[in-house]
């Protein structure tokens, strides 16, 4: 519901000015060039003798190559990180600050980690307009407290049950274990999104609500059926691993998880490996509503043989 399209940074691929480099290539490469100097100064001085001991691991030309072209990947490689270091997508550490700051006048919080700050700045167009717009109250309500939410979400009165004409319904995710932020954490978001300068940030008629989601505690139990032959602790440790991922992408306001989701990432993650996953819990859907969020409590999942 923001002004601008909510790209998905992290699925973006990297720019084409970054190239892998190879050091076997660039030696080969190295090599071959370096044999065709020889070669026209031998075609120049007969008396030069002919290069054929390049398969020769002591010999001096190899072993040039052989160091060169490692820093020449060395070279490459600090070239490719600088090519990210200057796009929001890939930047980390100072140089994220110094885009996010720069460029979009989004400083970082003490303790702001990259991800949920590189989130934030993408948000940053939508609080230039002084017309209370979705992704607008969003950018503000995450910077009144960075560190201490995972996740706001906006609500106009076509957009969730309860949200009354005239309402802005300012949903805040803490990003404590509970889920629940403090009365601390949504005064200030209050404050942030309504301040008495109503022009700066808020619309003339808007009437802003700030409420904390409600949190949806569930578990997962389930039994993985492996494959004769399959290493127990390591199709567990990657089973464990895909669900993590695709628990915590639903650990946000309105997400929702199914058990035949879970079944389809646990059983279906490793052809070959894993025959199948009976899911026990959660035994239905949890979240989904615009006001609440699933919070996972525990993970238990044991394998058995068919």
């Amino acid at each position: 519901m923001a002004a601008f399209p909510a790209i998905n940074l992290a699925a973006l691929p990297q720019p084409a000015a970054v190239v892998v480099p190879s050091v076997a290539a660039i030696r080969q490469a190295r090599l071959a060039y370096f044999q065709t100097l020889w070669a026209a100064a031998q075609a120049s001085d007969p008396t030069l003798p002919t290069y054929n001991v390049e398969t020769l691991e002591g010999d001096p030309g190899v072993m040039l190559q052989e160091a060169d072209a490692y820093r020449e990947t060395l070279a490459l490689s600090r070239i490719n990180d600088a090519v990210l270091a200057t796009n929001l997508a890939w930047a980390m550490g100072t140089d994220l600050d110094a885009i996010g700051q720069g460029l979009y006048a989004t400083p970082r919080a003490a303790g702001e980690l990259d991800d949920p700050y590189r989130a934030r700045v993408q948000l940053a167009f939508e609080s230039v307009t002084t017309g209370g717009s979705y992704g607008g109250y969003k950018y503000w309500a995450l910077s009144a407290a960075p560190v201490d939410l995972a996740d706001v979400e906006v609500y106009g009165y076509n957009d969730a049950p309860g949200v009354a004409m005239g309402e802005v319904r300012i949903v805040c995710l803490g990003a404590n274990s509970s889920g629940v932020p403090t009365p601390a954490v949504l005064a200030a978001v209050k404050t942030a999104c309504a301040p008495p300068n109503r022009g700066a940030v808020r619309k003339l008629n808007d009437r802003v609500t700030v409420q904390a989601a409600t949190p949806v505690p569930y578990a997962v139990v389930a039994t993985l059926t492996l494959a004769h032959g399959a290493d127990p602790a390591t199709v567990l440790s990657t089973q464990l691993s895909a669900l993590a991922t695709f628990l915590a992408a639903r650990r946000v306001i309105g997400g929702q998880v199914k058990p035949g989701d879970v079944e389809a990432v646990l059983g279906f993650n490793a052809p070959g490996l894993v025959l199948g996953a009976a899911v026990t819990a959660p035994a239905q859907s949890v979240g989904g509503d615009p006001f609440f969020c699933p919070i996972l409590t525990g993970t238990g999942v044991t394998w058995r043989w068919p």
